[in-house]
């Protein structure tokens, strides 16, 4: 390579020769620190700052790209979105679109969203997998993600699309989606 850039005139050959090893050399070291750095960063060192402990006192955004629910519950369609929302978007494997949940995902994990991204495409997990690295239960984020969407259904509730009776059965459904979503295998 030196000799046909010193033919193009582009300089001595000696020189040429001499740049393109220290360029050779600077980039087996960008190469290296690179390497060291997304082990240090995306590695199995990715740490969290939670306990695991139950959340209680979160509202999930709850709307989102591709799911049905709008983030309001104005008519008992609106509860029924609110369910399939839970369960996650099926053709995103195992994604299911975080969107709608994104935030207490990051409060309860207690990593980025980017983070968990790299559980699920470099590493295959799942959210209860991923809960499991980072030494956390996943039933308890089974129960906060619950815990996060029971506003919408007391929304449904104070607007007398079903009664205070019922509201434990669509606690429920909503618990069971999750469940899915968590565990979810493909």
């Amino acid at each position: 390579m030196a000799s046909e850039l010193y033919s193009k005139g582009y300089g001595r050959a000696d020189t040429v020769l001499g740049f393109e090893l220290q360029l050779q050399r600077l980039y087996d070291t960008l190469s290296l620190n690179n390497l060291l750095i997304s082990w240090f960063q995306w590695g199995n060192l990715i740490s969290n700052n939670r306990t695991g402990e139950i959340l209680t006192n979160i509202t999930a955004r709850g709307k989102g790209y591709g799911v049905p629910f709008k983030g309001a519950v104005d008519r008992l369609s609106d509860l029924e979105d609110l369910v399939v929302t839970a369960g996650g978007i099926d053709g995103l494997d195992l994604h299911r679109g975080h969107s709608p949940i994104q935030s207490v995902l990051e409060e309860f994990l207690g990593i980025s969203h980017e983070q968990m991204h790299i559980y699920m495409e470099r590493d295959g997990l799942n959210l209860a997998a991923t809960c499991d690295a980072l030494g956390i239960s996943p039933d308890n984020l089974v129960q906060t993600l619950t815990n996060s969407f029971e506003p919408y259904v007391d929304q449904g509730v104070a607007a007398g699309l079903i009664t205070q009776a019922e509201k434990p059965e669509w606690i429920e459904r909503v618990k069971a989606e999750f469940y899915k979503r968590v565990y979810w295998c493909g």
